[in-house]
């Protein structure tokens, strides 16, 4: 009697285990990634024009509590969030507003230093404050575009996204061994890159310029 209550304990146990593995590891994933996708989708129809109605319309999936699926859903929003930087036509106020939504969300993620596509996160974090340097010629942004792009390489040393992001950084930047060094390791990874070896020649050319003056007035004054 004893053995047979103890087997009827043990299945109960175990159906409620099952049954919270199925909620959330199954049923809650889904709800919020359906909550996501359906907020796409009304923005593609109906875009919204504020970041407080951006932030309204996305938080209600980002919150819901889920044990797995938030990486994919920030990174789904920082795509979004770089539309919106280049809408922005360099309003440095909506820029930052913009910015700091995201990393409302990135932060945590990214302290993790680990997880499911980690690189991506990395390349996305680098190319919103790369896009956002275009935008509003804040060098704070491009400082931290920079700083998530090697992040980037340093997890994955030949990864192309990471290396062609620091190649626009640091021609932005106007440093020239970095561009130079990184520029060369691209071409070495992929010398039919013509873009990038036609970038980096057009990058050298007021250096060079810039040299041959400086010999020449050197020489003048001798």
């Amino acid at each position: 009697m004893e053995d047979r209550t103890y087997k009827q304990v043990a299945a109960v146990i175990l159906s409620i285990l099952i049954l919270g593995v199925a909620y959330y590891g199954s049923y809650r994933p889904m709800r919020k990634a359906q909550g996501f996708i359906s907020t796409l989708q009304s923005l593609q129809t109906n875009p919204v024009s504020t970041l407080s109605e951006l932030e309204a319309r996305v938080s209600g999936p980002l919150n819901y509590a889920s044990p797995i699926g938030q990486e994919e859903l920030v990174r789904n929003l920082a795509n979004s969030v770089l539309g919106f930087v280049q809408q922005q036509g360099g309003n440095a106020t909506s820029t930052n507003d913009l910015i700091g939504f995201l990393n409302t969300y990135y932060d945590p993620i990214l302290a993790r230093g680990k997880g499911m596509s980690f690189g991506q996160d990395l390349y996305l974090e680098g190319a919103v404050n790369e896009i956002a340097f275009v935008s509003t010629g804040n060098p704070t942004f491009l400082s931290a575009a920079q700083h998530w792009y090697q992040e980037g390489e340093s997890l994955g040393p030949n990864r192309p996204q990471p290396l062609y992001g620091l190649f626009d950084v640091y021609r932005a930047s106007g440093n020239v061994s970095d561009t130079i060094a990184i520029g060369t390791k691209i071409l070495t990874n992929w010398p039919s890159d013509t873009r990038v070896a036609q970038s980096l020649e057009q990058f050298l050319i007021p250096q060079s310029s810039s040299t041959k003056k400086t010999g020449t007035t050197s020489g003048a004054k001798k």
